[in-house]
Parts: C-alpha cells; structure tokens; sequence
C-alpha cells in the first residue's frame, strides 16, 4: 500500500481546527460514459468551455503534444476532428497593453509553453483567456479573444510571476481587479517530491493587483497547489491540495474559517461550469507515481476520476471514472456541447463522454 494511503488518517489530524474536513468518497456510479469520437492528436493539461460557442479551449505544452499542436488550439465540440491552432497562429496578433501590464517585458519571444488556463468575461460580453507560461519567463500570459464565429486570439501582455514560483492554475479575481494563482512548487526545494508524498508543504496561492503586485491571497500553505476557482457571485476561493487529496474553500472577505473535504483521488485542475458547479478532475495515484512515470519508462495513464461539486455545500457527484492504456491520468475538465470533455497531461487525444441515459 503507498506511503500516502497509510498516512491518510494523520493528515486529516494536520487539517486547521477551524476548517472542518469531510470525507467525499467517489460512490455513486458514473453518470456519463466515453462517447467517441475524441479529439485526437494533442495533450493538454488543461481545457476550458469558451461560453457561448462551440469550441473548447486546449493549452498543451512542448514535449506533451506534437509540435504542430503544441500551444492554444481550439477543438469544435460538434465536430472533434476540427482542431485548429490559436496560439501561435498565422491569424494571431499582439496588440500590447503596456498601460495595463507596465511590468511585462513585451510579447512573447523566447517560445511558449503552456500549463493551466481560464477565461474570464470582460463588460463588452467578449472574454480573455489566461494562461500560465513556463518557457522564455514564468508568467500569466493574457489574450483577448475575438468574437469571430471562429475566435482568434490577440496577445495583450503579461504578469511575470516572483522568482520563486512555479505556476499551475489561474483565476481572475472579481470585477478585472487581478489574477490569482496557485504555486505549486516553491523552486529550489530538491525534495519535493517527499514532500508531497508526505503530504507536507510544496507551496502557496498568490494574488496580483496592477497597484500592490503579488502576495499571498491565504496565509496558508499547500502540498501542490493546483486547481483554483472564484464561485461566481465572488463570496467563495476554491483550491485543489492536489498531493494532500484535499479541496478547500476560503471566504474571499476573510470572514470565517475555511472548509475542507477530502478525496479518494489527486485533485488537479478545478473548472467552473456553465451550470453553476465546480468541476474536479484528477488522478487515481500518488504524485511520485504521476510525477516520474516518464522517466521510469512505466505507463502514465493512471485511473483518473471526475466529480461535480456543490459550491454551496461542497456535495459531491461522481461524473466519470477511467484509466487505461488508451486514456488515463485526467488533468482538466469541461462541459461543453452537452458532453463532458476531458484533458490528460500524458495523453494524446481530449476524451469526450456523454450523459447516461436516464
């Protein structure tokens, strides 16, 4: 049995006595099922619904993808064989907003290598897609989409992160006021790795502001920070512990303690749905099996569960369970089309399912 399962009951003792942890296990049966075709050809870490279209949002980075779909694509959700670049792109643009990102050293030069993404609406009804950068700076990148039956992106500028951050998942803060996003691994810690499977601290969530720049937006810290979302009406923070099993939920005015549940799988990326839910996808794993399965030549489709969760109650229901040679080790997860749509680091295709039929 792995370190982390026998030391689950210790962990659940380190929890704040403030928050309350519940444990969420992943019972019910599966209410959505693989639904072929997917979109095949690309790996991202990430994907993301644009509202109000047809298309899903992929960030893949180099070496996870092939190089021709490495970076932004857009996948049409009714036609998965429809994948077309977005970022770099022969119709994308800069259009730098130096007024705005004063502290950004200028458009992308030195490559692209994507890791998690977002959008977040903007007063016009069109929407900017956010973007954690890990080649050339380690940055949030930010693009404006067109409103063009088939969008194109505009590079508009960038927030490079502290020194010492290493970023996962991002979020706009309410009303445009900034970016939150999570630190997965502090840099220069060599034992990470026992870190988190320990369970044990890795690294933080950082907000920034065009007027105060970077801080922490908690004061406490997280074995891999991963997935991070603001509900909708802006009273609650989520962020996915990702090598402690743990989802927490802290009131955005600071107001009351948090509260925490914690999971039967590796919470990794969280993903607001248009239903008003939380998304959760992540690994049946531990972060040293997930983490070095490449180097150790061993298969990297681990079982992978996704749920949907209350953010009011923090309920939650079991959407997909999976994990085979064909497909495995989940990363994101969107609703879109009226299919689940589901992303995985260390695959070659978006896997698409549907609901069961009732």
């Amino acid at each position: 049995m792995r370190l982390r399962s026998l030391l689950t009951a210790v962990l659940l003792c380190a929890v704040p006595a403030a928050a309350k942890a519940q444990m969420q296990g992943s019972t019910n049966p599966p209410t959505y099922h693989p639904a072929p075709p997917f979109a095949v050809g690309l790996g991202p870490e990430d994907i993301v619904a644009l509202p109000g279209t047809k298309w899903l949002i992929a960030g893949a980075a180099p070496g996870s993808t092939p190089a021709d779909r490495a970076g932004l694509s857009l996948i049409d959700t009714t036609n998965p064989a429809t994948i077309l670049p977005l970022y770099p792109a022969p119709n994308a643009s800069d259009d730098f907003d130096a007024g705005r990102f004063k502290d950004c050293p200028g458009p992308l030069k030195a490559g692209f290598a994507p890791h998690g993404i977002n959008v977040t609406k903007l007063m016009d009804g069109s929407y900017d897609l956010l973007v954690i950068n890990h080649r050339g700076r380690e940055s949030v990148e930010i693009f404006h989409l067109t409103q063009d039956a088939t969008p194109r992106a505009v590079w508009r500028g960038c927030v490079v992160l502290p020194k010492w951050a290493g970023g996962n998942s991002l979020t706009a803060l309410p009303n445009q006021a900034g970016y939150v996003v999570t630190n997965f691994i502090r840099r220069g810690n060599p034992d990470f790795l026992d870190d988190m499977e320990r369970g044990t601290e890795t690294g933080d969530v950082l907000k920034w502001t065009p007027a105060g720049g970077w801080s922490e937006i908690v004061p406490q810290k997280f074995s891999g920070a991963n997935g991070v979302e603001i509900s909708p009406d802006g009273r609650w923070l989520f962020i996915n512990e990702w090598s402690d099993y743990k989802v927490w939920r802290f009131p955005m005015d600071g107001n009351g303690p948090p509260k925490v549940i914690h999971l039967d799988f590796m919470p990794d990326n969280l993903r607001l749905s248009g239903r008003g839910t939380l998304l959760i996808a992540g690994q049946d794993a531990d972060a040293i099996n997930v983490m070095t399965c490449l180097r150790r030549h061993v298969p990297c489709q681990p079982g992978f569960t996704v749920l949907e969760m209350n953010p009011d109650t923090m309920q939650t229901t079991v959407l997909a369970k999976g994990g085979d040679a064909d497909f495995g080790g989940a990363t994101g997860s969107a609703l879109a089309g009226g299919y689940l749509w589901i992303s995985a680091y260390y695959g070659n295709k978006v896997a698409r399912y549907a609901p069961n039929a009732r």
